[in-house]
């Protein structure tokens, strides 16, 4: 039997520790549907002692190094913030160290750029683009690619946070979790299923854990029809009406709010999502006094489902199968 080679052994460690990483946060995502800043902090540990072993087994040079910290400056700020001028001015050693700390992740960054931007451009091909058509060694190009890996897991980060700010990531800690996969899973390593991936591991489980959402609405219209609320088809395939009194001890969003028509007459009006900050998520139980004493029992909600569950299960097919894209393009028979 072959011994795994430092390549593979680095590989399974990232898979284990994203296995429990997300196993344990699922659980506290079903118990208490939040996962604390803490959790995340304690799992970016090995994460970043990964990378960091990654980076010196390729011998990457300072650029990459300070590239590679720029990357994780920018994704600390989803769970310690950033430090703003008042913060400096008053002097707090934290936040003077953490501003140090961005200053010298830019300046890598800046230099990684001059270094390694033209050996990359004409490593990919693009070459013409920086006036240097095959004018770099193998050795450069190599390395340029180590820098450029850093660049992707940034845009994978960026990409996360324009999801959460988009909603199309719900809760602050969906965003986080996947911020972790990127720092966890930056490449596919040696992942057997990778191939000719097209998007980052990070992408690919994210894809994956929403192609699992795909058999909720099948799941919620049965449950509506066979409660007899399937009648409003805007809303049977992804809420459900529950009673009022049974809202405030259930995870859920509440979908329904009373309005004032321009008559001066109030009446329920039932949105299609959630409003993030609005009344249903900070005045909840105002609301649905506000309801009962318009004569309504019962009303429309939606589910806070825990998506680290469904990241989970994800990472069987990204293992198996690899990256989603790519598989279904090889379904439909294109290249």
């Amino acid at each position: 039997m072959d011994m795994a080679t430092p390549e593979q052994i680095l590989t399974y460690a990232r898979v284990v520790t994203l296995v429990l990483c997300l196993g344990g946060a699922t659980y506290l995502d079903l118990k208490i549907r939040r996962v604390p800043n803490d959790w995340w902090i304690s799992w970016a540990k090995p994460a970043l002692f990964l990378l960091c072993l990654e980076l010196w087994a390729l011998e990457a040079d300072w650029t990459v190094w300070l590239t590679a910290s720029a990357v994780v400056a920018y994704a600390s700020t989803a769970v310690i913030g950033r430090p703003t001028l008042d913060d400096i001015r008053n002097g707090s050693p934290e936040d003077i160290l953490v501003s140090l700390w961005y200053l010298a992740s830019v300046v890598g960054l800046i230099f990684g750029a001059l270094r390694h931007l033209t050996p990359l451009m004409d490593g990919l091909g693009f070459g013409s683009l920086v006036d240097c058509n095959y004018c770099s060694t193998t050795a450069e190009i190599q390395a340029s690619y180590l820098w450029g890996q850093m660049l992707v897991i940034g845009a994978v980060l960026l990409f996360f946070e324009m999801c959460y700010q988009l909603r199309m990531l719900h809760g602050g800690a969906d965003a986080k979790g996947m911020m972790l996969v990127a720092l966890c899973l930056p490449g596919w390593g040696e992942i057997p299923a990778a191939g000719d991936a097209l998007m980052p591991p990070a992408i690919s489980l994210l894809i994956w854990g929403a192609m699992s959402f795909l058999v909720l609405p099948i799941y919620v219209f049965s449950m509506n029809l066979a409660a007899g609320d399937a009648g409003n088809l805007k809303m049977a395939w992804h809420a459900r009406r529950l009673p009022l009194s049974d809202i405030p001890n259930r995870h859920v969003w509440l979908l329904d709010e009373i309005i004032e028509g321009a008559d001066g007459e109030k009446k329920d009006e039932t949105r299609m999502r959630p409003r993030r900050g609005g009344r249903a998520e900070n005045k909840l139980q105002d609301i649905l006094s506000e309801l009962e004493e318009l004569g309504v029992d019962k009303a429309w909600t939606t589910e806070k489902y825990p998506f680290m569950a469904f990241l989970l299960f994800g990472i069987l097919p990204l293992l198996l199968i690899g990256d989603p894209i790519l598989f279904l393009l090889n379904l439909v028979g294109l290249p």
